[in-house]
């Protein structure tokens, strides 16, 4: 009995050392988890816009570029000037053929190695999957000539091409890494993709194979929020680090806080109310006209974007060339334009036509909220003249505007964000491209787009650029209101976060936290 005794006690002591080890086995874990944890440095920025996959060739490619996960051969530089980036150098050999010298040691975030024939394949998906980076681009044959040269020809004259494969719509991927279902694409950047939830956040962390300078970061967490509240109440608790697209009524707020910062620069962006041509309210140009001269653009810019920013003449800025267009005026009446077009006024006050009062239904959306501010700007003012317009918000624009009946609506586009005027002119003019929302038809205007696409001297093209904009604007598909600025804030510990013209080079291997 003594024995069992004896023996019971030497093992309840044994089991208690056992247990006394593990645990501080366990604590010590624990606490080297939490070094860790902290020793990391990382970051986390807030994004009004969610991709809804990871696919760089679809509409989702400016989001991919904006977490610095993904490269282009060619990068803008601030003053929209093309830079080497996966190329390291290119040549023209003669009018339709040009010929790329590669970087070298360049590794897929699958560890695969870029090389020529892998630009080759990824260019190549891009334009079979994307009908506006095929009219981007107007590529005939891709050819690797060697592992770091490739030769590109293009169907006719291109002279925007070098400047156009910056456009996101050409990020470089492995394409094989597409078939994997256990990983994410592989794409070149200084981040690599370490977990996506769609609508929620995208989390990248530092690629050590990246052929360029290393990220100082370890890891960023991307959250998206489409609200712009929401983003500002993020940044003031310190749930983020910085944030896109603030609203320029927060400025002021921002600019008390000590530990925030305001940051702005003169965007290419233009917000604009696009008008549906078949639409049977905005198919005769008259009433167009008439929406057109009732936008108080000044009044706007000074109350809803309290100066941040310039009226709009056209769809670029007046900082680029192409951008100094004159302002046209219009010699009519509200009266007469909307008498030209059958409409008589009612006892009410109201425009009626056919027995039906004129009421439209303008779009608008959450993710750049001082849309809805100025598309409500708008609905007083022709109200006010006798046309009822209801706005209703919806979260993905761009889906609308394609699957739905609608009027009117508030968009934002960044118009040069290739450096030069090809994009804007031949997504949203040309009668045959997808992006051209609102139906806008004129083969005047595509034949003098082809014609500019095909001029390779500046000041040639330049002019054909103001004079296909002359064209546009008798026709009014569009209403330029404002140039905004760029608005973000950021917690003044992170270091390289900027807000510049070009509004895809969001996340990069400088950013840095103290």
């Amino acid at each position: 009995m003594k024995k069992w005794y004896k023996r019971y006690i030497t093992w309840f002591c044994m089991a208690l050392c056992i247990l006394a080890l593990v645990g501080c086995s366990a604590k010590e874990e624990q606490v080297s988890a939490l070094s860790k944890e902290e020793n990391e440095n990382t970051a986390t920025l807030a994004f009004s816009w969610s991709p809804s996959g990871l696919d760089p060739h679809s509409a989702d490619s400016w989001e991919i570029m904006r977490s610095g996960a993904a490269e282009t051969l060619i990068k803008l530089s601030k003053e929209l000037v093309p830079e080497p980036w996966l190329a390291k150098s290119w040549e023209q050999v003669d009018e339709t053929t040009w010929l790329f010298e590669l970087q070298e040691n360049v590794k897929f975030h699958n560890g695969k190695a870029m090389d020529a024939t892998a630009v080759k394949d990824s260019l190549q998906r891009a334009i079979d999957n994307h009908q506006g980076t095929k009219d981007l681009l107007k590529i005939k044959t891709i050819e690797a000539v060697s592992k770091t040269q490739l030769k590109i020809q293009t169907t006719e004259v291109n002279a925007a091409l070098i400047s156009n494969l910056a456009d996101p719509g050409t990020i470089i991927m492995d394409v094989d890494s597409l078939d994997s279902e256990d990983s994410y694409p592989a794409f070149t950047g200084a981040f690599v993709v370490k977990q996506f939830n769609q609508d929620e956040s995208l989390i990248v962390q530092r690629y050590e194979d990246y052929w360029g300078d290393k990220a100082k970061l370890d890891e960023v967490t991307i959250k998206y929020i489409s609200d712009a509240n929401t983003r500002l109440m993020a940044l003031q608790s310190g749930d983020v680090d910085g944030a896109t697209d603030i609203s320029v009524e927060y400025i002021e707020v921002l600019g008390k806080n000590e530990q925030l910062e305001v940051l702005t620069a003169q965007s290419l962006r233009t917000h604009l109310v696009m008008y549906n041509m078949d639409s049977p309210l905005f198919k005769q140009l008259a009433v167009r006209k008439v929406v057109d001269s009732l936008i108080p653009r000044q009044e706007m810019m000074d109350s809803v974007l309290m100066g941040q920013g310039t009226v709009a003449v056209g769809p670029f800025s007046s900082i680029l060339q192409f951008g100094q267009l004159d302002q046209m005026e219009e010699n009519q009446s509200v009266d007469g334009l909307m008498e030209q077009d059958g409409w008589s006024k009612n006892r009410d006050g109201l425009w009626e036509k056919d027995g039906k009062v004129f009421e439209a239904t303008f779009l608008t959306f959450p993710q750049r909220p001082e849309l809805t501010v100025l598309a409500e700007v708008i609905q007083s003012k022709l109200l006010e003249q006798g046309m009822k317009v209801n706005i209703r918000q919806v979260e993905n624009i761009d889906e609308t505007l394609v699957n739905e009946e609608w009027d009117l609506a508030m968009y934002s586009m960044l118009t040069a964000h290739t450096g030069s005027p090809h994009f804007f002119l031949e997504t949203f003019y040309k009668t045959d491209s997808a992006s051209n929302m609102n139906h806008f038809a004129s083969r005047t205007v595509d034949a003098m787009i082809d014609e500019m696409h095909g001029t390779t001297d500046p000041e040639k093209s330049t002019e054909l650029a103001i004079e296909i904009q002359e064209e546009i604007a008798e026709e009014v598909p569009h209403s330029y209101i404002v140039h905004p600025n760029t608005v973000f804030a950021v917690n003044k510990d992170l270091q390289g976060f900027e807000a510049l013209p070009i509004e895809y080079y969001y996340n990069h291997a400088n950013i840095d936290k103290e």
